[in-house]
């Protein structure tokens, strides 16, 4: 215990993750190029519009299942074994695409791609977490998210490398994942520690906190038709290369700029009506990307950065909100139940985006968005906050469904494993 308050008075410590963290980073450098390669690539094979949006929901699809069923394997195995064993897959199915150039071929692979990740995420999350102390976990995690949102976008900048239709790109993705698997596995094994959590079950998370249940699913159809299909739409528009890589490194460094003040801001007046004004603040942007097409190409970024900085971080607003009406020892339990929300609407997200661009042309994608944010401002503004002021103010760092879902369904499994109930 002593020890324990030592190290809380020194602060954070990064020394024990430090390696942890540079293989989140590279992984998701591998993951970030990876999905804008495939659309890019599907793009210049000539894949349909339909076909394009199937592999990215059957990616997301993939990785929510893994995160349902995988914890099993976690605890079986242990944490090294589950992320060099779904990083061999991951690795091998990235070179597969370069095999089979078909769509018939590509949708399971997405789909197997998504599960693969999903079991590096939930190991590397739940491992990260046992080093944290109540005291630092907030920092930790928003470092964590910084690396994981920075990794993505700068994977982005690897599009450059080299052409879509070489095998170039393929090999350096599959680079990347294999690098990802030699510092985790320098670290020694540490399990999360236990903690006594209740499930929590949809209806009572829809009866008691219904803001975060429908803002987790909107912005999970809103925000998951962009990362199906962004890419689809700037080449879709006439951008390069190079013009595509920037709209999406722009999202995401919007996201880097804006999530830690909006977070900040939540916890100091009424979260719903943060989460009003960023959902309309994204639905502006939105349509402002949409409107945008033919502008000149500062004009489309600037939009675009305003879109997923007031746009991705809805979901951990939402988060936030139901930890402040559920009992603290449902927090870790209501954190699964939103990223499961928040899993299917992403999975079905590419699916609709892509018949609102057959329909409406390229813009059509975020003219759903737009839609779809609209709805959830209004059901924020219609809230009543269940009290004006917050007693105790947790601290908020940015989260997204990876960062914030896996570490409850570890608990159970422990728990289980050990012949007790959680």
């Amino acid at each position: 215990m002593d020890t324990m308050r030592s190290a809380g008075r020194r602060g954070l410590v990064l020394t024990p993750v430090a390696a942890l963290l540079l293989s989140v980073a590279a992984l998701l450098l591998g993951n970030g190029l990876l999905g804008t390669l495939l659309i890019v690539r599907a793009g210049q094979e000539g894949f349909s519009t339909g076909a394009i949006s199937a592999m990215m929901s059957f990616y997301f699809a993939g990785f929510t299942i893994g995160a349902l069923v995988l914890p099993r394997i976690i605890v079986s195995v242990g944490h090294v074994r589950t992320f060099a064993g779904f990083a061999a897959i991951a690795s091998m199915t990235a070179l597969l695409h370069l095999a089979f150039v078909e769509p018939f071929a590509w949708i399971p692979l997405r789909l197997i791609t998504g599960f693969a990740y999903a079991g590096m995420i939930l190991a590397t999350e739940s491992w990260l977490n046992a080093h944290a102390l109540p005291s630092t976990r907030g920092q930790l995690l928003s470092i964590f998210g910084i690396v994981s949102m920075g990794s993505w976008a700068i994977g982005q900048a690897l599009l450059n490398v080299a052409p879509p239709v070489d095998v170039t790109l393929f090999l350096i993705v599959s680079l990347l994942i294999s690098a990802a698997v030699v510092p985790i596995t320098l670290l020694p094994s540490h399990p999360p520690a236990q903690v006594a959590q209740e499930p929590v079950a949809f209806r009572d998370l829809v009866r008691v906190s219904p803001l975060p249940a429908a803002g987790a699913f909107l912005a999970g159809l809103a925000i998951g038709g962009f990362w199906g299909l962004g890419p689809n739409f700037a080449q879709r528009i006439g951008l390069g290369v190079g013009g595509i890589s920037a709209f999406m490194a722009a999202v995401l460094g919007g996201t880097l700029v804006l999530q830690w003040p909006l977070g900040w801001l939540s916890d100091r007046v009424p979260r719903s009506f943060v989460i009003a004004g960023a959902a309309l603040a994204s639905a502006a942007a939105a349509i402002g990307v949409a409107l945008a097409v033919d502008a000149p190409l500062a004009v489309l970024l600037a939009a675009g950065a305003l879109f997923g900085g007031f746009g991705i971080p809805i979901y951990s607003l939402c988060l936030a909100v139901a930890n402040d009406d559920l009992p603290a020892g449902r927090l870790l339990g209501t954190a699964r139940a939103l990223l499961l929300l928040n899993g299917i609407g992403t999975a079905a997200g590419p699916l609709i985006g892509g018949t609102a661009m057959t329909i409406l042309g390229p813009g059509g994608l975020f003219l759903y968005a737009a839609a779809l944010l609209t709805l959830l401002a209004a059901l924020a503004i219609a809230r009543i906050p269940s009290r004006s002021t917050q007693t105790k103010p947790a601290p908020r760092s940015p989260s997204t469904p990876m960062i914030t879902g896996s570490l409850d369904t570890m608990m159970c499994m422990q728990k289980r494993s050990q012949g007790v109930r959680p």
